[in-house]
């Protein structure tokens, strides 16, 4: 008699735990640091058409925030510099990735041993530096350091969104209209997990 009783007691034990656990996975959502945004993202062509595939007038510096020397580095742009051929690889920064007209391919590097994301990389053409967000909490290098093309960036989840902050880029335009992008510049992107595309 007693060992079926401890028996009844144990199984209505494992029971307890079995249950507690399998809610406890339910109701569970991965950590943001397993999102996994890995893939090939497409532009979409029909928003912002302008800005994607011409470009904006010339003259047309709508909402741009420019002071008198922005203003006349944009009237004095000719897209013709495009065609001399030591500017030809040398043209948009890391603001003009996301929405330029072709899409872009982000992948991670991960900790070996952890598997926690350290960086995430992203490419927007085969003749351009990819661009590296780094997710592992570093500061941005001094004023005085070099800046590049695809710039410095760190990145952080606040909730349900990534935020990612970009400086030390190198002064290019910001539009195809000439609008130039100080070497200053603060770029702050934020996305959304459901926009993202992930659960």
């Amino acid at each position: 008699v007693g060992s079926d009783a401890l028996q009844r007691d144990l199984v209505t034990h494992m029971t307890k735990i079995l249950t507690a656990l399998l809610a406890l996975l339910a109701t569970s959502t991965p950590a943001f640091a397993q999102v996994d945004l890995s893939g090939t993202w497409a532009t979409r062509n029909h928003e912002d058409w302008m800005e994607r595939w011409p470009g904006p007038d010339v003259g047309d510096f709508t909402g741009l925030p420019i002071n008198e020397n922005g203003r006349a580095r944009a009237l004095a742009y000719s897209a013709s510099l495009l065609s001399l051929p030591e500017r030809q690889c040398l043209y948009y920064g890391a603001s003009y990735t996301v929405i330029g007209p072709f899409g872009f391919r982000l992948w991670s590097e991960s900790e070996p041993v952890t598997g926690r994301v350290v960086s995430w990389n992203m490419s927007g053409a085969v003749d351009k530096t990819p661009r590296t967000i780094w997710m592992d909490g570093r500061p941005h290098p001094s004023p005085n350091a070099p800046h590049t093309f695809p710039g410095f960036s760190t990145g952080m989840w606040q909730g349900t969104t990534l935020v990612v902050t970009t400086t030390h880029m190198k002064a290019t335009p910001l539009r195809r209209n000439g609008v130039p992008l100080s070497d200053k510049a603060v770029m702050r992107e934020m996305g959304e997990l459901g926009f993202l595309g992930a659960p």
